[in-house]
């Protein structure tokens, strides 16, 4: 029988599943609807409520839903049931309906049972059981009935009581609720359960007292305001019918004056003589505007206030000067709004030091609760300094010659200083002297020390490098800074000759020889040169590892690399002197030395002298060797050669002149033959050659022989006169000929319109030349050629001559007519 009362249930439950109207849907997974409801009703007799069925479509097409009561007792009534009302997929619908009482229906509660059908499943069907109790009327009632305001102070417990009263005909058990938004503790000095409610059990028409507390907080932050509190409400809920009533009352806080100090920079660090400020930031913590007082007092070593100093805005204390900004009293405050002043600090011009202050603020109207802060100002001197240099010849040092460097100190601390230069290290090759002197430099500024000079030693290398240390001091005596100045000997190129030896041997051949040293401080090298005034054979006789010319059999020159220092090299060259010539003469020979590091620097010339004899004057008892036809052939065109063009030129000149003697002769002898014929340039005295006077016998020309000179001296006299033939120079090319034409034309019309641009310039600033005001001033006067007649008293001027009458019948001669010239031929 068990097992068949199982199946029966399980068999009811899947026909018709039953469900309690609640606050939430009773919807599971997988079904069609969801559903909930109020599970408690309260209806008084003859009277009728509303409720609901909230019904949730969960499918996915419209469904119309139908609620309809299954169940009721007689004494309850329905309204509007049954109802229907569509629902698309996943919307939701509160079905409302009316229950009503019977006017004599017992106070008792009843279950009733609603069922929910729906279109889209015909078999679905779900039952929702609600509790419906008929309940008699409850009357209660609080002693105020309007808003209460009280005003309260912070930090206070606040107690409050109100009367209530049962008006209703039955016992009632009333349940207390208070509630706030504003989060203030609160309390009952009444029963009270678990949950936080108190409770009282009132007969009909009697009057009792509900008490409680809250707790009032600080004002902070300048909340709440003045005048302004959170809102409490107590409710009453009848045990009848949990009909509630309610009063509510307002807690508005009293006038809070109050400052804080949020933000202050309690420590500064000034330099000596330098005025900084702290920034303290001030409050109006209090709920009311208002005005802020705020002072100074001065602090010793002990945080004790200073004897004689009472709070000021500004006060002098051992040179140290403390004043406020920004901190008048006159400024509005609202709640909660702050301000920023600033205690400006003057430090004495000192390198150590403190001072302490005490800031004090109060709100007007609170004395009371001023706030105070510490601050403290340091003197934090920092020593810096850059020391810097410049050099001049410092690279290429040579002894006896020392160089200068400049030093410069720049002061980066905070505080003046006194600056004195000392000497670290100095190379070993070199030396270096400083004067011993201290600058005052004040901050951020410059200056320069005495001159450093440097000198290298005695007997140094070449490009010997080294360094010198100069160390900055301050007046610590501490190193602040320091400089390297690198320093190198310069080469030193000398050179001396000596020891020099020339001979003439038998074969009139010339031995030259001497030593030259390398007294430098350098290796170094140099170039030997052999030039002579004549044409001869000659030569020099290089050293081993000297560099010449392959291809030469006498080598003029050569040059030598890597001389030791203080070492001693002979230069041997050999030059032979002529013996052919017709007359004496002497040979110079210049050996030139030059040196491969500084070759404009050191340069030396030796010259040599080799005299030699003409042929007439060569020793009789010389052996002659016969006549060398070919070496004679060989010289003799030699000498064709060179000479030809001068020879061609007297025998050219010969003939000019031997024409002309002969045309000359030949105008003679016609002049003497026909003497009419002869014409004076003037012919107003050509009468005067027909005078009777004699002629005077012309003179005899004597023509003296020019000397004669032998050919081989004209030649000698030629070559030292005019030195050695130069090859003509070639000509310019024209493209760079109208290259320099264009260029120079560009500048010259550059030059012109920059000369105009100058004139416009001046004409359009100063205008155009005007005439001199004074020209007006001037009277005119009339000029009028004339003859000038020319005063002669003391006869100076030579007399004009009296031009002859002329004759009609006489025949003047041409004057036109051309004279033979001497020259033609």
């Amino acid at each position: 029988m068990r097992w068949i009362g199982l199946a029966l249930l399980v068999i009811l439950h899947t026909i018709a599943p039953m469900a309690h109207a609640g606050s939430e849907s009773s919807a599971r997974e997988g079904e069609i609807v969801g559903i909930s409801g109020p599970s408690e009703v309260i209806v008084h007799p003859n009277e009728t409520v509303s409720t609901y069925i909230t019904l949730h479509n969960l499918a996915t097409v419209n469904q119309e839903f139908t609620i309809s009561v299954v169940s009721i007792p007689s004494v309850l009534n329905t309204e509007n049931l049954p109802l229907a009302e569509v629902l698309v997929p996943n919307h939701l619908k509160q079905m409302v309906f009316g229950i009503s009482a019977d006017e004599n229906a017992p106070y008792t509660q009843h279950e009733v049972e609603f069922r929910v059908t729906s279109d889209y499943d015909e078999t679905y069907s779900q039952s929702v059981w609600m509790n419906i109790t008929v309940a008699p009327y409850s009357n209660l009632k609080f002693g105020s009935d309007d808003l209460t305001t009280l005003t309260v102070d912070e930090l206070v417990r606040t107690g409050v009581a109100v009367n209530i009263t049962n008006n209703a005909s039955l016992p009632d058990n009333v349940t207390f609720d208070l509630y706030s938004p504003s989060g203030w503790n609160w309390g009952w000095t009444i029963n009270s359960n678990e949950e936080g409610n108190a409770y009282l059990d009132l007969d009909p028409d009697s009057l009792a007292y509900v008490y409680f507390w809250v707790d009032i907080p600080a004002v902070e932050n300048g909340m709440p305001l003045a005048g302004t509190g959170p809102r409490f409400t107590l409710t009453a809920i009848s045990g009848l019918d949990n009909a509630m009533t309610s009063w509510s009352f307002d807690l508005h806080m009293n006038e809070k004056r109050n400052v804080t100090i949020d933000e202050v920079e309690e420590n500064i660090e000034l330099a000596p003589g330098e005025d900084g400020r702290m920034l303290v930031s001030v409050r109006n913590v209090g709920n009311t505007p208002n005005r802020l007082n705020i002072t100074l007092q001065g602090l010793n070593e002990q945080g004790e206030n200073l004897p004689e100093y009472a709070n000021s805005d500004r006060f002098n204390y051992s040179g140290w000067t403390v004043a406020l900004f920004g901190g008048l009293e006159d400024v509005l405050l609202q709640p909660n709004e702050s301000r920023t002043v600033e205690v400006g600090v003057q430090s004495p011009n000192i390198f150590t030091g403190e001072l302490n202050v005490e800031l004090q603020v109060f709100a007007n109207g609170a004395q009371q609760l001023t706030k105070t802060t510490r601050l403290t100002a340091t003197i934090n001197r920092t020593v810096d300094a850059t020391l810097s240099f410049t050099q001049e010849g410092c690279s290429m040092l040579l002894v006896g010659e020392p160089c200068r460097s400049t030093l410069t100190v720049e002061n980066g601390g905070n505080s003046y200083n006194t600056f004195s230069l000392r000497l670290n290290d100095v190379s070993d090759a070199f030396n270096a002297s400083l004067a011993q002197e201290s600058l005052l430099v004040q901050v951020g500024q410059e200056k320069t020390f005495s001159d450093v000079f440097i000198n290298v030693t005695q007997g140094t290398l070449a490009f010997t490098s080294g360094e010198v240390i100069v160390e900055l001091l301050g007046d610590g005596l501490t190193v602040l800074d320091s400089v390297n100045m690198p320093v190198k000997a310069a080469p030193m190129v000398k050179w001396s000759l000596s020891n020099v030896v020339e001979d003439i041997n038998s074969k009139n051949r010339l031995s030259i020889s001497f030593e030259v040293r390398n007294d430098g401080n350098a290796v170094d090298g140099f170039v030997v040169q052999l030039q002579s005034t004549h044409s001869l054979p000659m030569g020099l006789i290089p050293p081993q590892g000297a560099v010449y010319e392959d291809d030469t059999e006498y080598p003029r020159s050569y040059q030598l690399n890597g001389v030791p220092l203080n070492s001693n090299l002979t230069i041997r060259a050999w030059v032979d002197l002529p013996s052919d010539q017709k007359t004496n003469g002497t040979v110079f020979i210049n050996t030139t030395i030059t040196s491969i590091f500084a070759p404009e620097g050191q340069m030396f010339v030796h010259t040599s002298q080799g005299d030699y004899l003409g042929t007439p004057w060569r020793a009789l008892e010389e052996t002659d060797e016969g006549t060398d036809w070919a070496e004679l052939a060989a010289t003799s065109w030699a000498y064709t050669k060179a000479w030809s063009g001068v020879i061609l030129a007297i025998i050219f000149s010969g003939l000019i002149i031997y024409k002309a003697l002969t045309d000359r002769q030949r105008r003679l002898e016609n002049d003497a033959i026909l003497p009419y014929q002869q014409v004076d340039s003037d012919a107003s005295d050509w009468m005067n050659k027909f005078d009777t006077a004699p002629a005077s016998p012309a003179e005899p020309v004597m023509v003296e022989n020019a000397p004669q000179v032998t050919r081989e001296s004209f030649e000698a006299v030629f070559r030292q006169q005019a030195g050695t033939s130069t090859p003509a120079a070639e000509p310019v090319d024209e493209r760079l000929r109208e290259a320099a034409t264009l260029v120079l034309d560009a500048r010259t019309t550059q030059a012109r319109l920059e000369k105009a641009d100058q004139l416009l310039g001046e004409i359009q600033t100063e205008g155009t030349a005007i005439p001199h005001p004074l020209n007006q001033q001037l009277e005119p006067q009339n000029h009028s050629a004339s003859i000038t007649v020319r005063q002669d008293p003391n006869h100076v001027m030579p007399t004009a001559p009296v031009k002859p009458a002329e004759v009609v019948h006489v025949p003047l001669p041409d004057i036109s007519q051309a004279h033979d010239d001497d020259l033609e031929f």
